[in-house]
């Protein structure tokens, strides 16, 4: 079966025509347009750089996206990994030296046909915004860093200056996140006039421009987080302007929530707070007065997520306290995990996921299938040039790498999300699915997923192995069909792309797609003992997960996805130990990542299993209070939006307040009754009366007792 491959120029030229953007207008600063026109007619391959850098001028996030890259430029994107790897944790040297390094292997300050090689600004850009936040955060000068900013702007953004208006500068013009992001930290240093008219521009920019959820998310707290910064330093008197603020932060604060990230949370979440202080001073004192209450678990219950929040539905007294609150939890949860609360950097603007070397991928998925050189490059190229290609001694063509991908049982794109279309609408639909699932509504996920299949070609492989998985999915969590039909059902989806027994057995190395290891993990998942599928794909998927935590930036997502329910089962196992060990190492990269998909699960699993210790009179770990942790949880899956992980978390707090009350209760009742019988007994003998009458209404003793104050 042979499908259209070149569906990454259609991509591009549909969000154009959508938006209704012309092609100078993307691809300003980037490209001329001859070569726009050949990259989206199928007729010029580039970069993965220039890719993403086109996909974000028109608002889509390339982490959204499978990727398919060269040796060479694999080469590349590891070191530019590794680099934001070193500035999140700190290591500013290393970061540098690194940093210096890669600008000698590409050449970037040598001078070259920068028309020819489209990537060389798009390289030095990316050396100029890591090398000035080393700068920044080794204390350098503000006047040094406006102009490494204002430098590196320069080589992507045309027409670049101070004075003009903000919305000439603005108008007929498209910019990426990387860009704006660069233009954000170059305000920041000058005038603070300039840079507030400015900064405003730019967040009336992302609001119109109708970036999806990831997108914004990356770019808009911080918008709205500069601009506060500016406003407080040059004095907030106005009420006005502080309400436009506090309009502000909260609609930062929800683009956060919508992706379930955490960009400049902690930052948004102080200044909300203070700007609340601001307009209700006489009331401040007794909403602290509450917020102490909740840490002594007299105000949260399973009600929490409906009495407090963050939006303007809200009281100010409402609202501060979901503020604080939700505040303090984070703060306490990075501070455990060893990891900064503040978002020092903006590494994450340019960390990618899911990226895999094209020939690596070759030489792989062949030797899975048991697949001669021979057998692959039949009808395609000599056994010879597959051999070269594999060593990495030849760069394939690319006609003959969709071809050979085919027979691999891999989609011909190079980059591809879960659905394999030029639609743009499948994608939107893809995120509205995403949301529909975390929100619960069965009837929701059910409507989309029938559009999802109207609007994609259900001859691509892919996507019918994706709408098959997802089907049988919500058939299994509705109860509509048996764990044994589910497994059935997921096993058939996977055999459109790869053998399940190719899958699950044994190999050194392994590469699966994003869709072929769902499948495993929807099977483990069943954790069924009358399912030997189950632990099949548990001791793969373990064996293919384990090795990836030096490369964990790369494949966080799937990471979180597949060995969170791999470290809960390894506690249902008893191996208390080994669980902790990676639900801690989980944690610390979502909080370091600015992620919130997982943390409350993760903090959970961990609660459970020294709860587990302490049944079995182990030793426990960790000094947490147990209803305090539960809480904490509440309150991050409520922020993440997940119904029914809140419910659950609620009820168990629920029943924990209700036990621990009734455990007092009954503490208490046993006390009261033994010094009565104590009393009585001790009555009864002063008297010479036999106690057991007593029981039986025997006045004289309980005349006797009454007098003795009994």
């Amino acid at each position: 079966m042979v499908y259209d491959s070149y569906e990454f120029g259609k991509y591009l030229t549909e969000l154009r025509r959508k938006y209704n953007v012309s092609m100078n207008v993307v691809c300003d600063g980037i490209c001329d347009q001859s070569v726009m026109s050949r990259i989206e007619n199928g007729e010029r391959e580039v970069s993965k750089l220039v890719q993403d850098r086109l996909l974000g001028r028109l608002g889509v996030a390339p982490e959204n996206f499978e990727n398919m890259v060269y040796a060479d430029e694999y080469g590349y994107w590891k070191t530019r990994q590794e680099i934001i790897s070193l500035i999140q944790h700190e290591k500013m040297d290393e970061a540098d030296k690194l940093l210096e390094e890669m600008a000698v292997q590409e050449k970037l300050f040598e001078s070259g046909d920068t028309a020819e090689n489209i990537d060389i600004n798009l390289k030095l850009q990316f050396y100029m915004a890591m090398k000035a936040q080393i700068r920044c955060y080794n204390g350098a000068g503000d006047a040094e860093l406006k102009k490494m900013y204002a430098d590196a702007s320069r080589l992507t953004v045309s027409r670049m200056k101070d004075r003009g208006s903000v919305k000439e500068f603005f108008s007929n013009r498209r910019l990426a996140v990387d860009e704006i992001n660069l233009l954000l930290e170059y305000w920041r240093y000058v005038s603070p006039e300039i840079g507030k008219r400015f900064i405003r521009g730019a967040i009336e920019y992302i609001d119109k421009s109708l970036f999806d959820v990831l997108t914004k998310a990356k770019i808009y707290p911080k918008a709205v987080y500069y601009l506060c910064l500016l406003e407080i330093r040059t004095g907030l008197q106005n009420e006005k302007k502080i309400n436009q603020l506090m309009n502000l932060v909260t609609q930062a604060i929800e683009a956060l929530r919508n992706c379930l990230r955490a960009f400049y949370l902690c930052e948004l979440l102080d200044i909300k707070i203070e700007l609340l202080r601001m307009n209700n001073k006489e009331d401040v004192s007794y909403w602290d007065s509450l917020i102490k209450d909740m840490e002594q678990d007299t105000l949260i219950d399973e009600n929490y997520d409906k009495l407090y929040g963050n939006t303007d539905e809200f009281s100010d007294e409402a609202q501060y306290i979901w503020c604080r609150y939700t505040r303090n939890v984070l703060g306490e949860i990075y501070k455990r995990c060893g990891v900064r609360e503040d978002t020092f950097e903006y590494s994450h603007i340019y960390v990618d996921r899911e990226v895999y070397c094209i020939e690596d991928i070759i030489r792989i998925r062949r030797k899975m299938l048991n697949m001669s050189m021979y057998k692959l490059g039949d009808g395609i190229c000599s056994e010879r040039t597959i051999s070269r290609i594999e060593r990495k001694r030849t760069r394939p063509q690319c006609s003959n790498i969709h071809k050979l991908f085919e027979k691999l049982g891999l989609s011909g794109e190079l980059s591809q999300s879960e659905l394999i279309s030029s639609n743009v609408q499948a994608q939107v639909l893809l995120q509205k699915f995403r949301i529909s699932i975390n929100y619960k509504n069965s009837e929701d996920v059910d409507n989309i997923l029938n559009e999802i299949e109207h609007s994609v070609s259900l001859d691509v492989p892919q996507n019918r192995q994706m709408l098959k998985r997802v089907r049988a999915w919500i058939l299994r969590d509705n109860k509509l069909i048996t764990d044994e039909e589910f497994v059935a059902q997921i096993k058939s989806a996977m055999e459109y792309t790869l053998p399940y027994k190719v899958a699950v057995a044994k190999n050194k190395e392994k590469y699966m797609t994003i869709e072929e290891v769902s499948c495993m993990h929807d099977i483990f998942i069943t954790k069924s003992s009358n399912i030997p599928e189950s632990q099949e794909c548990y001791k793969s998927l373990l064996e293919m997960y384990d090795d990836r935590e030096e490369d964990i930036n790369n494949c966080l997502s799937m990471y979180e996805h597949i060995m969170r329910p791999i470290a809960s089962y390894m506690g249902d196992c008893g191996r208390y130990d080994n669980s902790d060990e990676k639900e801690l190492f989980i944690l610390q990269n979502s909080l370091r990542n600015r992620r919130m998909t997982v943390a409350y699960s993760s903090m959970y699993s961990m609660l459970w299993n020294d709860q587990q210790r302490g049944k079995n009179k182990m030793a426990m770990h960790r000094d947490i209070a147990y209803c305090n942790e539960i809480k904490r949880c509440i309150v991050l899956s409520s922020f993440s939006r997940n119904i029914g992980k809140t419910k659950f978390f609620s009820n168990t707090f629920k029943k924990t307040k209700n036990k621990n009350l009734l455990d007092v209760v009954h503490t208490f009742w046993l006390i009261i009754t033994k010094c009565i019988h104590l009393r009585i007994i001790i009555n009864a003998r002063l008297i010479n009366c036999d106690f057991s009458e007593w029981k039986y209404n025997c006045n004289k003793c309980k005349t006797c007792c009454e007098h003795n104050g009994g």
